[in-house]
C-alpha cells in the first residue's frame, strides 16, 4: 500500500495495536508496517530505507535495555540484491546494540531452496 491510514490498522489489526509507522510501497513492491500496542513498548528514531524500516525498541515502563527492529522487503531483482546487502550494512551501522532483522529477504542460500526450479547463478 502506498498509504497506511489508522483506519487500515485498526480494521487490520485491531484496537490493541494504536501507533504504527509505514514504509509505502513503491509501484509494486511491498511495503512495511510496523505497528505495535504502546502501553507494553516504545518505538523511537525510525530509520527509513529503500526497502527497510528500522526503530528502536524499549519497554513502556522503560525498564530493561532497548534493542534495534529492522524490517526488510528485499529488492527481487538480482542487479538490485547487492546493494540491498549494503543497505543492511549501512542500517546496523546507524543502529549500536542489540539488532533483531526480519522480513522478506528474497535472497536464496542455495539453488535447491528456489521453489520453481529455475536459477540465474553461474
Amino acid at each position: 500500500m502506498q498509504l497506511v491510514c489508522s483506519s487500515v490498522v485498526l480494521e487490520t489489526l485491531g484496537s490493541d495495536f494504536d501507533d504504527y509507522v509505514y514504509l509505502p510501497a513503491v509501484g509494486t513492491r511491498g511495503g512495511i508496517l510496523l505497528a505495535w500496542k504502546s502501553r507494553e513498548v516504545a518505538i523511537t528514531d525510525p530509520l527509513f530505507t529503500t526497502n527497510a524500516l528500522s526503530a528502536k525498541v524499549s519497554t513502556a515502563s522503560g525498564v530493561g535495555t532497548p534493542w534495534w527492529l529492522t524490517v526488510v522487503y528485499g529488492p527481487q531483482l538480482d542487479d538490485d540484491k547487492v546493494a540491498f546487502l549494503q543497505e543492511l550494512r549501512d542500517i546496523r551501522d546507524e543502529c549500536p546494540g542489540p539488532w533483531m532483522l526480519c522480513g522478506d529477504f528474497n535472497l536464496i542460500y542455495r539453488d535447491e531452496d528456489k521453489n520453481n526450479g529455475t536459477s540465474t547463478a553461474a
